[in-house]
């Protein structure tokens, strides 16, 4: 946490907001109920309505719509999320990624890996031959980059992430028994990735596994071989993307969500967190759905129906 304080009307033009109140210091940033008066918050829905009227927060950021139901010092933007984001690049000088520099003499780096300036490679991080990494990005501890990995600039890859492993690809033989498809392809990952703990990546079949610029994966985040995910996409945690599937741009994903392989899903689809995706979506929009497991005949049936009854409506 950072040991500066900074006055509201610093704050306010460092994120776009207009002041209503009082031009105090502000020290830190903490939520509506664990907020003192040296501390700013946010509030952006009525469902922290409660919070909002115990808070004992020095300031809140809101929107004009929701400024009414706060007394106190207000910073008013048109985007809360946005703006508590920008304000915490203020409170955040000494967080771990800062602090984050060089290559740890406790990573294996082949010496074919090309490796650019100012990157962090934490302890226990393992990165193979024919690996490239832009500047600026952040390996933290215990990542696996496999051979044949383009990372680009200013990535974050949390721990316990591996990228470049073979994906599931295997044939039957005469025998009955499972010849592996060797993967031939790579992970191309472009500039201003943030990739959580644990998530997998698998290199392509053929052609290469790509995520695009801006992409962010939470937690868990699963990437099949021969995925491309589109430019500023989001995936909610224990997200399953099966091979092949391309995924637009400006996506969202919630978590725990299942995409089938060799779909095709286009720019500015939102899915809701437990759904699963078994067909192309070619129009832009919020989907939800998931159906308990059963038969695949009857499941086909009650599919059906479903769609009859929902067109009546």
């Amino acid at each position: 946490m950072s040991s500066k304080a900074y006055k509201l009307s610093y704050i306010a033009k460092y994120i776009g907001a207009s002041l209503d109140g009082d031009d105090i210091e502000i020290s830190s940033m903490k939520s509506l109920a664990s907020a003192s008066d040296k501390d700013i918050s946010f509030f952006y829905s009525n469902k922290f309505k409660e919070d909002l009227s115990k808070t004992n927060a020095g300031a809140v950021i809101t929107d004009t719509a929701n400024s009414k139901y706060f007394k106190g010092n207000k910073l008013i933007v048109d985007n809360v999320h946005l703006a508590y984001a920008k304000a915490t690049d203020l409170f955040a000088e000494s967080t771990f990624l800062s602090e984050k520099k060089g290559l740890s003499k406790e990573a294996f780096i082949n010496k074919e890996a090309v490796i650019s300036d100012d990157v962090y490679v934490g302890p226990g991080c393992a990165i193979e031959k024919n690996v490239e990494i832009g500047k600026g990005s952040i390996l933290l501890p215990n990542v696996t980059i496999l051979s044949n990995v383009s990372i680009g600039e200013n990535c974050i890859i949390h721990s316990g992430t591996v990228i470049g492993s073979d994906g599931l690809g295997f044939a039957k033989d005469e025998n009955d028994k499972w010849k592996k498809i060797n993967h031939l392809g790579k992970v191309v990952i472009n500039n201003d990735v943030e990739i959580g703990s644990n998530c997998t990546i698998d290199r392509g079949t053929l052609d290469d596994t790509i995520i695009g610029e801006n992409v962010k994966l939470d937690d868990q985040v699963h990437i099949a071989h021969n995925c491309k995910i589109g430019k500023s996409t989001i995936m909610g945690a224990n997200a399953t993307i099966g091979g092949s599937t391309i995924i637009g741009e400006n996506c969202m994903i919630g978590g725990l969500c299942g995409v089938a392989d060799n779909l095709v899903i286009t720019d500015g689809v939102t899915v809701s967190p437990v759904s699963f995706i078994f067909k192309s979506i070619n129009k832009a929009g919020k989907y939800s759905g998931s159906a308990p497991l059963m038969p695949r005949g009857e499941w086909l049936k009650a599919s059906a129906t479903y769609k009859k009854l929902s067109k009546k409506d």
